[in-house]
């Protein structure tokens, strides 16, 4: 009779602590190939340009307890009005080309250099800190302010700029940002092609807008 109760209470244990597990793990999202977008917005002393690519690699990983309900006007899980959280995302510099129509192939000759793409393939974020900026509307985005290390062609430099999370659905999210840069604040000369007369010079000022869907692991 013993042994049956001693076996009947592990197994009670077993059940109780399976069933918190879920409520108590981090939840991890990774990006999903060809469900993202990254647009590159510059000037030049010509015309504005313009670069795109699909693809946004990484993770992005809530702390235990963190939940992003939209119909709640805040965050279960918060830490003193900070997001538990980890955010590390890649964008593979030759996955991104010039939207110009004609001789697109030029301007992606020209970024790749600047960005030194043969030494440094990809650009790279991490977040050290995100602070929601509640109340949250029902029915929106919620929106953070972040601060974290942005490296590009081998400078890494600190950046913060606001950024929205939606809840797609139950395991899937959708993050947006918008990133004003200077290029030769990552030791980037702006482009100036020999063309024209020598005439032709990219502006300093680069405008980075992400879209990035991530699916829960």
């Amino acid at each position: 009779m013993r042994t049956w109760n001693l076996s009947a209470g592990l197994a009670a244990l077993m059940l109780t602590v399976g069933s918190l597990a879920p409520a108590d793990a981090q939840t991890k999202y990774s990006g999903q190939p060809n469900t993202s977008s990254v647009k590159i917005d510059g000037t030049s002393t010509e015309h504005d340009w313009e670069m795109e690519g699909k693809m946004i690699g990484g993770t992005v990983e809530f702390g235990p307890g963190l939940k992003l309900d939209a119909s709640q006007t805040t965050i279960a899980g918060l830490q003193d009005g900070k997001v538990p959280v980890k955010v590390h995302a890649l964008i593979p510099v030759q996955s991104v080309h010039s939207k110009a129509e004609h001789l697109p192939e030029v301007m992606d000759h020209l970024m790749q250099n600047a960005l030194k793409a043969d030494d440094f393939g990809r650009i790279e974020y991490t977040l050290t800190e995100m602070t929601f900026k509640g109340p949250h509307a029902a029915g929106q985005p919620f929106e953070f302010d972040t601060t974290g290390e942005l490296s590009i062609a081998g400078v890494t430099n600190k950046v913060s700029f606001p950024v929205t999370i939606a809840p797609v659905d139950s395991k899937k999210i959708k993050v947006k940002a918008v990133v004003p840069l200077k290029m030769t604040s990552y030791k980037i000369d702006p482009p100036a092609p020999k063309i024209a007369a020598g005439l032709f010079r990219t502006g300093d000022d680069i405008k980075i807008t992400i879209d990035w869907t991530l699916m829960e692991r």
